[in-house]
């Protein structure tokens, strides 16, 4: 099948609606739709204008909230669950994490070379241990976030304890084995194994990984594995505790049982649809997990401002400190002050409700798609 780019039919609109038809399309590959259906919904529209007579927007309305509405009604389940991802593979996540790494050994690199010249030893094993630990905790916490939000409790709590101990056994074994000692590394490669490896991770030898699998019928005939796929989304996806989840799938197990006691004859998946799309219109009941989130992202910067904390102010009353000591200290009490002021209940108000917004305008989406 020949792909059909959207703006050649864009292209096709009358003069006057072009500019419609445009912002109309960018609100729907905005919200997630890709080029296809972003098509086949300028194709629909297009043949609306032309039937009626009337400009797009006399039809339709304002484009970005037609956009929106109909992108929402378009997206399937699993675009649906992927939008509540801010990465939904855990090979990207490696990547940016090579590309932070590299990017911090590049700068680092540069600035100590200039700073003591580029043929001598300046770096320390034990700067690598703090390197080696600092980027593998963080990736194994990362890691185990990317796989519990997805439901796969087992393997976010193996992937998150293993890399947390092996990064921290790796960092023991370069403090005992080198100590205070300089590296033998001139500073002149640090900065080209830092771009080394923020070139090279994009050539990683990865198979992709492969897709979720489908929301097939046949995969949750069983009703009981459809209410424990179901409550492991609710967790894994929405943030909620197991009671919550528990509670909120409460009423349809009710419902089910007493379809089953009527002698119903309809599927689990007839009745409530497949688990993604069921977990989609419960996710307007999420209010107490969206706080939870909301607290917990502004609660890390200020655990990590603990941590380095003490070391900053210890370099800043020291005799010998400089310009980028001050410097530093002072842009980590900024970023203190602002984290603490966004702490502010209106904050997470605004964010519940925000969220609590989208998910309502998703579950209104999905059933129109299911009506058309």
């Amino acid at each position: 099948m020949t792909k059909v780019d959207p703006k050649e039919i864009i292209e096709l609109f009358p003069e006057n609606d072009r500019e419609w038809a445009q912002d109309f399309n960018i609100a729907m590959w905005w919200k997630g739709l890709n080029d296809s259906q972003c098509a086949a919904e300028l194709c629909k529209a297009l043949d609306a204008i032309r039937d009626s007579g009337q400009s797009a927007e006399e039809l339709f309305g304002d484009p970005a909230e037609f956009g929106e509405a109909r992108a929402f009604a378009r997206l399937t389940p699993q675009q649906l669950a992927d939008s509540e991802m801010p990465i939904n593979s855990s090979l990207v996540l490696l990547v940016g994490f090579g590309l932070v790494v590299g990017l911090l050994c590049t700068g680092f690199g540069i600035w100590v070379g200039i700073r003591d010249g580029w043929t001598s030893n300046s770096w320390h094993f034990w700067q690598l241990a703090a390197l080696t630990a600092g980027a593998g905790i963080a990736l194994s916490g990362h890691l185990w976030w990317f796989y519990r939000s997805k439901g796969k409790f087992a393997r976010s709590w193996v992937l998150g304890f293993s890399g947390i101990a092996v990064s921290i056994a790796a960092a023991v074994l370069i403090v005992v084995f080198g100590g205070e000692e300089a590296m033998p590394l001139p500073n002149w490669l640090a900065p080209i194994l830092g771009v080394g490896l923020a070139v090279g991770v994009f050539w990683l030898p990865f198979d992709k990984e492969s897709k979720p699998e489908s929301d097939r019928a046949a995969a949750y005939t069983d009703p009981e594995a459809w209410f424990a796929e179901s409550t492991r989304l609710l967790r894994g996806r929405y943030g909620m505790r197991g009671k919550e989840a528990i509670s909120v799938m409460a009423p349809a197990r009710d419902h089910w049982s007493n379809l089953r006691r009527t002698g119903g004859e309809s599927t689990i998946i007839e009745e409530f649809g497949t688990p993604s799309e069921f977990i989609i219109g419960q996710g307007v009941n999420t209010a107490k997990a969206l706080q939870r989130r909301w607290l917990l992202m502004r609660l890390l910067p200020l655990v990590l401002v603990g941590l380095y904390g003490p070391s900053i102010v210890e370099d800043l009353l020291a005799q010998d400190r400089n310009g980028w000591d001050i410097f530093f200290a002072v842009s980590v009490m900024i970023y203190a002050a602002i984290t603490l002021y966004e702490l502010r209940p209106a904050n997470r108000t605004e964010y519940v409700e925000s969220k609590l917004s989208e998910r309502r305008a998703q579950a209104r989406g999905l059933e129109e798609g299911r009506d058309e």
